[in-house]
């Protein structure tokens, strides 16, 4: 068994005692119990031949209607609909003894020169993942619960998070708040907008006086301005987009 398939193991172990959470071959944590949005929990493994592997956790959703208008519209599927960064979120995560590559068992490391190092606080091994997944499926967890109301699909819609803080306490941009208007998030805000009928917002954001930190996916937002007469029309003779 590769390394991979044993940690893959590890975590479809823990999902077992997590239900209705699944563990897919992709490589993350899912939750389809609801008919209108799958729930989504990534380790964010990135497996190398030593072997090893990277971890940088993500939780966020994959909404059924926005992923069918994305697809309609832009002629491919977004990778999820919105995320959040465990490390934006906790000092667990990003500090110097957060979890950042799981091993076998323990290896020697070295310094540049050769010299021996001692084994980094960031680093486990195989027997401490479990503690560690388990944990990552929990928390992931409380951060969707804390970001999106799953009370239902229109409350999802229409309550899309605008903001996060950008770190809770600690380093570089501490305390600061970021935006989820950024670059595809925004038009992910722009087609739930959409499929509420709310087609102010969408031509608030295409246009110039929304501002955003980085530059707008002006293709994307070109695509909305372009089909927005024709969207409205079907909106206004069937209740929907899709």
């Amino acid at each position: 068994m590769t390394f991979k398939n044993e940690i893959f193991e590890i975590c479809h172990q823990i999902a077992a005692n997590f239900h209705p959470w699944k563990f897919a071959a992709s490589g993350e944590f899912v939750n389809r119990a609801l008919k209108h949005t799958d729930l989504l929990i990534s380790p964010g493994f990135v497996f190398n031949t030593e072997p090893s592997c990277s971890v940088s956790p993500v939780a966020g959703i994959k909404n059924r209607k926005i992923v069918r208008l994305y697809k309609k519209l832009f002629g491919r599927e977004p990778f999820w609909t919105l995320s959040v960064k465990f490390q934006l979120e906790s000092e667990k995560y990003r500090g110097v003894r957060s979890v950042k590559r799981i091993y076998p068992q323990k290896v020697p490391i070295t310094t540049a020169d050769g010299g021996a190092k001692c084994w980094p606080d960031s680093f486990i091994v195989r027997a401490e993942a479990s503690t560690y997944l388990e944990g990552v499926l929990t928390d992931g967890q409380s951060y969707i619960e804390k970001y999106f109301d799953l009370s239902s699909e229109e409350s999802l819609l229409r309550h899309l998070p605008a903001s996060y803080q950008w770190m809770d306490k600690g380093i570089g941009n501490s305390g600061q708040m970021g935006s989820f208007y950024e670059e595809t998030d925004g038009i992910i805000h722009c087609l739930a907008a959409i499929i509420l009928g709310n087609f102010d917002f969408v031509e608030r954001y295409c246009s110039d006086e929304f501002e955003t930190m980085a530059p707008k996916r002006m293709q994307e937002v070109g695509k909305l301005v372009s089909v927005l007469p024709d969207l409205k029309q079907q909106f206004a003779q069937t209740g929907g987009v899709l």
